[in-house]
């Protein structure tokens, strides 16, 4: 390839040339018969090499002037017909003819070729410009397929582009590539550097998004893809980064219309429970009332109530779920006791027919926030239920108050087997169920709701990942302390 470039150089070189050869004939030709002094024939001369150079290159514009000095010397300095000079002025004169015309040349070559370099890079504005103006209109679809190669195989004449995405791992190609293309691109982005062959016009470039190497973009056929090659990385970089936002939002939007439905399926679910679990806890009633029953109808009768009130309140918290994600349940926040909340709540735990045993850490002064006493109450109750499914027989429930200038905290603490640090980021989802969840009956909405409900009164509900407490398994609830001064201005009103 380099080999046949350096031939078709030599080519354009003879080509431009030769008119410049046959100009110095015919001067030669018309001048000579008339005997001029040389040096009217050196101004011509001089004149043809002054405008050949404004058109060919600075090697043809050299060889053209040699030749005209050639043919001064030897068809009009004495002796006329021969190579020999009779004076060392004319010598002197030849070779400030020749040196004047090699530096008009020179400086004439040079300021074309910048004319040339400087309207190349006009063009290649304009292209930037329009190519850039056409991405603007590509919609997301284009841009997420990476169909908008073609603007800049179309607008810069381009025989290929190439578009590796490292996020993906995927390659993208508009036209044929004679060099394979494809390779040297992905080959960029592995290496992490950019690569420039003149000869082959290959032009790479590795594109960064967020300050890390996101991609790599390969260029075939650009005139000077050391000036233009760096600006189309940045807005193939600009695509890239607009089609991952374009994917990322229409991933939100797809989750949040999920939740929506999943929200209404759940709020229906629970209202066509509502009156069959009421008739059945009637019906249950109505056989009690019907007269004595055997020892084995009123286990099967206490059987059905107890079940039928289970359902009856997980149907009421999938109710409030659904409210809780549409955010139609606002929290009516009053002055509250937390330990008081607290203790109550507790006492309806109590002891357990299996041996487990609630412990009230919680002292006597009272707490003061402003919750939803009820809203309130059903996330501690979620905590101290979650406290006693996951804990083993006979297994000790701590249950706790800390009061701090800024937060007041409800700490649940149970004995048992730790959560795997693998699923601790997860406990919190909706329906999630670890690896313990398994083996007790749940529906993984527990700690879902009481982490909606704590943030709708602005507080945060965390595990202890740091055994804080000396326990296995340890929630903290923190709320905002009621300030003093609110009290003060409560108690003067």
């Amino acid at each position: 390839m380099r080999y046949s470039r350096q031939a078709e150089r030599i080519r354009q070189t003879i080509r431009e040339t030769l008119p410049g050869i046959a100009g110095v004939a015919v001067i030669t030709g018309a001048c000579f018969p008339l005997h001029p002094d040389f040096t009217i024939v050196g101004c011509f001369f001089l004149l043809l090499v002054v405008l050949l150079s404004a058109q060919v290159g600075f090697a043809a514009s050299a060889i053209v002037s040699v030749t005209a000095v050639a043919c001064l010397d030897y068809f009009f300095v004495p002796p006329i017909l021969q190579w020999n000079l009779m004076h060392p002025l004319d010598g002197l004169a030849l070779l400030t003819f020749l040196a004047t015309a090699l530096v008009v040349t020179r400086l004439a070559s040079k300021a074309r070729e910048e004319a040339q370099i400087a309207n190349a890079r006009r063009r290649d504005l304009a292209r930037l410009y329009e190519v850039a103006s056409r991405l603007v209109s590509v919609s997301p679809a284009v841009a997420v397929e990476r169909r908008y190669l073609n603007i800049f195989s179309s607008v810069f004449e381009l025989q290929a582009v190439c578009l590796f995405d490292g996020n993906e791992a995927e390659m993208a190609c508009e036209g044929k590539s004679e060099h394979n293309l494809v390779h040297l691109t992905k080959q960029a982005y592995i290496s992490g550097r950019d690569y420039d062959d003149r000869d082959k016009r290959i032009a790479l470039r590795c594109f960064r998004i967020d300050g890390k190497i996101a991609g790599a973009v390969g260029f075939q056929g650009l005139s000077d893809g050391e000036a233009t090659a760096g600006a189309l990385s940045i807005l193939v970089a600009a695509m890239v980064q607009r089609a991952r936002s374009f994917e990322a939002a229409s991933a939100a939007a797809a989750a949040t219309q999920v939740e929506v439905l999943r929200s209404a399926i759940l709020d229906a679910f629970a209202h066509q429970f509502k009156t069959p679990l009421a008739a059945i806890l009637m019906a249950a009633g109505g056989l009690r009332e019907t007269g004595p029953l055997s020892p084995q109808q009123d286990e099967m009768v206490e059987t059905v109530e107890s079940e039928a009130t289970g359902l009856g309140r997980l149907t009421t918290r999938l109710l409030r779920m659904a409210r809780l994600d549409r955010d139609e349940i606002k929290p009516r926040l009053q002055a509250t006791d937390l330990r008081g909340v607290t203790r109550r709540i507790a006492d309806q735990f109590g002891h357990q027919p299996d041996g487990r045993v609630l412990v009230m850490d919680a002292g006597v002064e009272p707490v003061e926030v402003l919750a939803d006493p009820e809203m309130l109450g059903l996330a501690i109750v979620q905590l101290l239920d979650n406290a006693f499914r996951y804990s083993p027989p006979e297994a000790k429930i701590t249950v706790g108050v800390v009061s701090h200038p800024d937060w007041a905290v409800v700490w649940v603490s149970n004995e048992g087997s730790p959560i795997p640090p693998e699923e601790r980021s997860r406990i919190f989802e909706r329906f999630y169920r670890g690896s313990a969840g398994h083996q007790v009956s749940g529906t993984g909405l527990g700690l879902y709701v009481a982490r909606k409900i704590v943030a709708a009164h602005g507080g945060s509900l965390e595990l202890d990942s740091e055994h804080l407490y000396g326990r296995d398994t340890t929630f903290f609830l923190r709320l905002p302390v009621r300030k003093q001064e609110a009290r003060h201005e409560r108690k003067a009103s």
